[in-house]
């Protein structure tokens, strides 16, 4: 009887591990090396499968990716080919895409109206003119509806307000930020307000002074605060929406790239491409903390979770993808994102589904 008894109670636990295995936690990251973005599962460190993206077959570079849940969609920039690309978020399948024009780099995502804001960057090797455009798309169809010019070469880090009504964008090139308000775009005549992002850069945002290189925008939730990367000074610097004033200065380690904002607007996390490790900063203590392992190089994306308990970050040098466990500020996860071609992976734009 008690043999018995045992094997019942085996076989309920060996039921429930089948009907409850760990949960996929998926997420999409770029790979610009290989004309393709990885779909992986954070929780495993893994790669789920590759969807392929060499659009033109030419040579197409996915850089960035933004996932829209309200209508299940994601969405990927193409910088060398020009295109934007919409895919199914169930399925992984290519819906549409949109040609914008060189250098595609950076989305904002207006998921309520279902608008993309796209930045334009520098050309590739020199090639052509900088771009000084930012454009609107109607995700729907993926049609530009708008497009603004902001008078500064390479814009490049772009916020969008929580009510879709003001986008923030920053050349990486001359170092300003502007703030477009979104229903201008298409009027020719429109030229959005601009802020220096020191007292010591020209006050014209035409000369490419090149001081602080602005690569990446986040907002605090309640819109009030503007994150700014300097990846030329190393540091991130914050500004009054209102007013457009500094208000905060924070170093971190050398060439900092992407940026994340906790939920709660507690905790700032930095990824440093050449530092290769990530900057955590407690906003409120104003504590700093440092994420690194042996094998980082060169660093680019990141992303936090949906309860700010995981960070992924991606690792063009390296090849690889880590997920950092933020309460602990521990490693959970290394895992490489090649194909296994002859050619480096290069992830750099990661979304994780929330």
């Amino acid at each position: 009887m008690k043999k018995n008894s045992f094997m019942l109670s085996f076989l309920i636990v060996l039921g429930c591990d089948e009907r409850n295995p760990v949960e996929v936690h998926k997420a999409y990251i770029t790979l610009q090396g290989q004309d393709k973005v990885a779909v992986v599962d954070i929780n495993a460190g893994e790669v789920l499968h590759y969807v392929d993206v060499d659009f033109t077959n030419t040579g197409d570079m996915p850089h960035f990716v933004v996932i829209d849940e309200t209508h299940n969609y994601w969405y990927c920039t193409l910088i060398a080919s020009g295109y934007v690309l919409k895919f199914d978020l169930q399925t992984d399948e290519l819906v549409d895409s949109v040609h914008i024009g060189n250098m595609p780099a950076l989305m904002a995502l207006d998921e309520e109206r279902e608008y993309l804001y796209i930045s334009r960057f520098m050309p590739m090797m020199g090639m052509s003119t900088s771009s000084q455009l930012v454009h609107k798309i109607d995700a729907q169809n993926m049609t530009i509806i708008g497009t603004v010019n902001v008078g500064a070469d390479s814009p490049h880090g772009i916020a969008l307000s929580s009510d879709g009504e003001t986008l923030w964008v920053a050349s990486n090139q001359a170092s300003h930020f502007f703030k477009i308000e979104t229903d201008r775009f298409g009027d020719t005549s429109y030229q959005p307000q601009n802020f220096r992002i020191g007292t010591d850069v020209p006050s014209s945002y035409e000369i490419n002074d090149g001081f602080y290189n602005a690569l990446e925008l986040e907002l605090s939730h309640d819109d009030s605060e503007l994150y700014v990367s300097c990846s030329n000074s190393m540091e991130v610097r914050v500004f009054d929406t209102e007013s457009g004033d500094s208000l905060n200065t924070i170093m971190t380690g050398m060439m900092p790239w992407h940026i994340q904002l906790s939920k709660d607007d507690s905790e700032l996390f930095v990824s440093n491409r050449m530092g290769s490790s990530v900057t955590v900063v407690n906003l409120i203590s104003g504590n700093i903390n440092t994420l690194t392992d042996d094998s980082m190089s060169i660093l680019h994306g990141c992303a936090l979770s949906a309860n700010d308990d995981l960070l992924l970050v991606t690792s063009p040098g390296s090849g690889n993808a880590y997920v950092f466990d933020i309460e602990n500020k521990t490693l959970l996860q290394t895992f490489g994102l090649s194909d296994v071609s002859d050619t480096d992976p290069m992830p750099t734009g990661a979304a994780i589904v929330q």
